[in-house]
């Protein structure tokens, strides 16, 4: 298909799925570069070619989810608009709301459930290709096995099966916009009402913004910046409204 570009908002439409429109931000790859730092801050030509290689993994995660989302929801015969890959990671966005909440609930556990199913693949073809015998290094007058070979494949994969086991869990941070404040919304939602869950899902989202920020102050400090979701306005958006009486997840995200 012919790449396309806009102007308006900066976009790329890359490709296509179900003749759902994907596009790229370019602000993606300030975040995919801050996460390949260990791999291409050395400037070697092997740590570039790791970092490109990382790059498109994170690429490729972050698609899969919005994929898995989606095509779950047309199980539910509930249409996709477009998807967006952006600096805080994926958005698909659907014409209509599911039709039930067990649909609702299903769709948004696929995103998180197909990081963990690729990060257990990962783990599992590293777990083969590590099985090779490690160096022997010699110590005084013996000579004993050294570290396990680190290759370039084995590096790729291992960093495979670390973002995405991160990507399922900080999707299940209960905050807004993540899949995890969605379940819990979904949960509340049903019992005490779309306010009440829109305040709890705001608060424990301010919460871990806080924990989010401390993270990267310490990070930073130790030279390895280190920055995950939720955000704090987002949150702070959703839990002042609700205190006025509004609430509602649509409100503020869609399907992340």
């Amino acid at each position: 298909m012919t790449i396309r570009f806009s102007m308006q908002d900066g976009t790329v439409e890359v490709a296509q799925y179900q003749k759902v429109p994907i596009y790229l931000h370019p602000a993606f790859f300030v975040t995919a570069a801050i996460l390949a730092w260990p791999f291409w801050h050395t400037l070697s030509l092997r740590g570039l070619g790791l970092a490109v290689l990382f790059i498109a993994i994170i690429f490729a995660s972050i698609l899969l989810h919005e994929l898995a989302h989606l095509e779950m929801a047309r199980r539910y015969r509930v249409p996709a608009q477009r998807i967006d890959i952006h600096m805080l990671g994926g958005l698909v966005q659907f014409w209509h709301l599911p039709h039930t909440r067990r649909q609702d609930f299903a769709i948004t556990l696929a995103g998180p459930a197909s990081n963990l199913a690729i990060g257990q693949v990962a783990l599992a073809l590293l777990a083969i290709v590590s099985r090779s015998a490690p160096d022997m290094i010699r110590i005084g007058d013996e000579f004993v096995p050294g570290p396990p070979p680190h290759g370039f494949f084995e590096r790729l994969v291992q960093a495979c099966a670390y973002l995405n086991l991160g990507l399922c869990v900080v999707n299940l941070i209960p905050a807004f916009p993540l899949d995890g404040g969605k379940l819990v919304h979904l949960v509340v939602e049903e019992r005490w009402g779309p306010r009440n869950a829109t305040l709890i899902v705001g608060g424990l989202g301010l919460v871990f913004a806080c924990v989010s920020t401390l993270v990267l102050i310490g990070s930073a400090i130790s030279g390895f910046p280190i920055w995950a979701p939720p955000g704090f306005n987002i949150n702070w958006r959703a839990f002042q409204a609700a205190r006025h009486g509004r609430g509602g997840w649509d409100m503020y995200a869609f399907q992340g």
